[in-house]
């Protein structure tokens, strides 16, 4: 190779780098009013099968060949929003109802908690000899302040957030047209964007988008089929019990379930507050419920949705959260999880390919 065509090389790698840390640098700074599209591309992935579907077994003769993918994205649209609909219509006002009878009954709940647990504390000092409390309270006081950093730093993310308001709203006006054309046209844009790439490459390419997809689309479809198993199945063993509340308490252990590992464990903190606040005798219902909704998930559900999806081990995903969330916050660990399986099998695939030229 002359100096001429690897001098042209280097400067055509150099400008499509500036080009990526640009565009990187464009989405971080955007990214507040970007969470919309975020939650369309997992609309996306979530409504993808049912247009393939439904273009399927829609005549594709003549001129409706032609509009049968736009056909099946409507009636996709439709379908899923007399789903919200009829949901919404059984499932909104009592959420709302609890929700705010939650929210008011929040200053009581702290005064009930914090009588429980002075009372415990009394149990503990009688229990516990005085060196071994010396040691537990200093580790406690460490991750206290640990605690205390991290949710002034949420407090500030918040403040700032609010800034992004306007061009969150905008974003969600646009959600629906924008998802629309991301459905309808997502074999014409990757083969747009593998145009892009030379020849040679494509392949490679077409390979890592593919994997990519695997991934993702699994992952994503996977923990929201989670998040709604254990909501509805915790919102139902709460009501069973008698906590109050049940309804919010089910749709808080369904979001949380979206949080790999830690998830369940924070809905299980936020279920055991309300019931020591509320129905002290009821605890150990409730700590009951909660093991056997996690052996259900750990034994079934796990293993064969996360498993499939991702690949990595519990132990190394709860190194993952604390990255994650020490850079992106909630987001991140929602999406460190997946992330990680994409690069780390793009890495092995790029290893393999790269040992055999």
């Amino acid at each position: 190779m002359s100096d001429e065509v690897l001098a042209a090389h280097w400067k055509r790698w150099l400008l499509v780098a500036v080009a990526l840390l640009v565009v990187f640098w464009v989405l971080w700074q955007t990214r507040g009013a970007l969470l919309p599209f975020l939650v369309g591309a997992i609309i996306a992935y979530l409504l993808a099968p049912a247009v393939d579907f439904l273009q399927r077994i829609l005549p594709q003769q003549g001129r409706l060949a032609r509009v049968a993918r736009p056909i099946a994205i409507i009636l996709a649209y439709i379908v899923a929003l007399a789903i919200l609909t009829v949901a919404g219509f059984y499932l909104v006002p009592p959420l709302i109802d609890q929700t705010v009878e939650f929210v008011r009954a929040l200053p009581s709940y702290w005064d009930d908690v914090q009588r429980e647990s002075n009372a415990l504390m009394r149990l503990y000092e009688d229990s516990v000899p005085e060196n071994i409390r010396r040691q537990i309270e200093a580790n406690l006081g460490a991750l206290g302040q640990q605690v205390g950093t991290a949710a002034r730093t949420a407090m500030m993310i918040t403040f700032g957030a609010v800034t992004t308001v306007i061009g969150f709203a905008a974003g969600l006006a646009l959600l629906p047209l924008w998802l629309f054309y991301v459905l309808k046209d997502q074999e014409r844009g990757l083969e747009w964007f593998y145009g892009l790439w030379p020849e040679s490459w494509r392949p490679d390419v077409r390979a890592i988008v593919g994997m990519v997809d695997d991934v993702m689309s699994a992952y994503v479809r996977g923990q929201l089929f989670l998040g709604v198993v254990i909501g509805v199945v915790t919102g139902i063993a709460m009501w069973l019990i008698g906590i109050p509340q049940s309804l919010v308490l089910g749709v808080l252990a369904g979001f949380f379930e979206l949080i790999p590992v830690l998830g369940p464990w924070i809905a299980f903190v936020v279920a055991a507050l309300v019931t020591l606040a509320t129905e002290p005798g009821r605890i150990l219902f409730v700590g009951i419920a909660f093991l056997a909704i996690q052996q259900l998930e750990n034994t079934f559900l796990v293993p064969k949705i996360q498993g499939d999806a991702v690949r990595v081990h519990p132990a190394m995903i709860m190194i993952l959260l604390v990255v994650g969330g020490s850079l992106w916050g909630v987001l991140g660990m929602i999406f460190i999880v997946p992330l990680t399986a994409v690069l780390r099998d793009i890495f092995v695939y790029l290893y393999h390919r790269t040992g055999k030229v």
